[in-house]
């Protein structure tokens, strides 16, 4: 029986892969992420277009077990003064120098307008999944905009492959995060901050299986901005490393340097 049950679910998660198709985004300018803060003294938006993001979603229906990851570099972040993105990056904010990245982990997506994606139809629904800044992470329900479009000759003007458009606002609360506004800045950043994402990632090329599976910075990626320590491309291999061994040169790298969770 127990043999019966496990052929079952194998079965069950091969169907799921072959049915779920991969996206990438990453590199386009297009692409962005941003947060507001609207204080009574002062409004403060900050923006970042290096926004890097994959996703494994069955198209027939986002609600069956779908995967994705996007990640934000915030030393990229630009609020239109230079100074205000020094103070924003430093060890009394975000402590980029110590904490690079911002992550969502999508674990699961639910109350879709409709399960299936159609060729151009918007469909609103909510993403469930982690959100990671600072060093916390927290559980988050994120309404969100998806629309897919079948590759033709418009699309392939923009980009190779069928798209999947994603538009997604969130808020948080900056102490949540172990994120204390300073006094000096008291009234002018709210404690409560709104996050927007808006992105559009192409199945071409994407590979297939684990959406985090070509992330691995000593693999066949080892190049590519899905190098989990950077954005910088002269960190050959990956340049955070604690797994030192023939196949991580670059060695002493902490698992958590690994956008995707460990060597994948």
């Amino acid at each position: 029986m127990k043999t019966i049950k496990y052929f079952g679910m194998l079965m069950l998660l091969a169907i799921i892969s072959l049915n779920a198709q991969t996206f990438k985004a990453s590199g386009d300018s297009r692409n962005q992420a941003s947060f507001e803060s609207d204080a009574p003294l002062e409004n403060i938006v900050g923006v970042s277009n290096s926004l890097e993001a994959v996703a494994m979603i069955d198209i027939n229906d986002i609600t069956n077990m779908p995967k994705g990851k996007v990640n934000v570099d915030l030393n990229s972040l630009k609020t239109g003064i230079d100074l205000r993105d020094e103070h924003l990056r430093s060890a009394n904010w975000l402590n980029t120098e110590k904490f690079p990245y911002a992550t969502f982990m999508l674990t699961g997506i639910s109350d879709a307008s409709q399960n299936k994606l159609e060729d151009g139809k918007r469909v609103k629904a909510t993403l469930h999944g982690k959100f990671s800044v600072h060093g916390v992470t927290k559980d988050v329900d994120v309404p969100a905009e998806l629309t897919y479009f079948k590759e033709n000759a418009r699309t392939r003007a923009k980009m190779k492959g069928n798209l999947l458009k994603v538009k997604a606002s969130f808020d948080i609360n900056l102490g949540d995060y172990g994120i204390k506004i300073p006094d000096m800045v008291v009234g002018k950043v709210d404690d409560n901050v709104k996050i927007n994402v808006t992105f559009i990632a192409t199945d071409a090329n994407a590979a297939m299986g684990n959406p985090c599976g070509g992330c691995n910075p000593c693999g066949m990626h080892k190049d590519g901005k899905c190098n989990p320590c950077g954005m910088q491309k002269e960190g050959k291999c990956n340049p955070c490393g604690m797994h030192k061994s023939k196949d991580n040169p670059c060695g002493m790298s902490k698992a958590k340097c690994n956008p995707c969770g460990g060597l994948k």
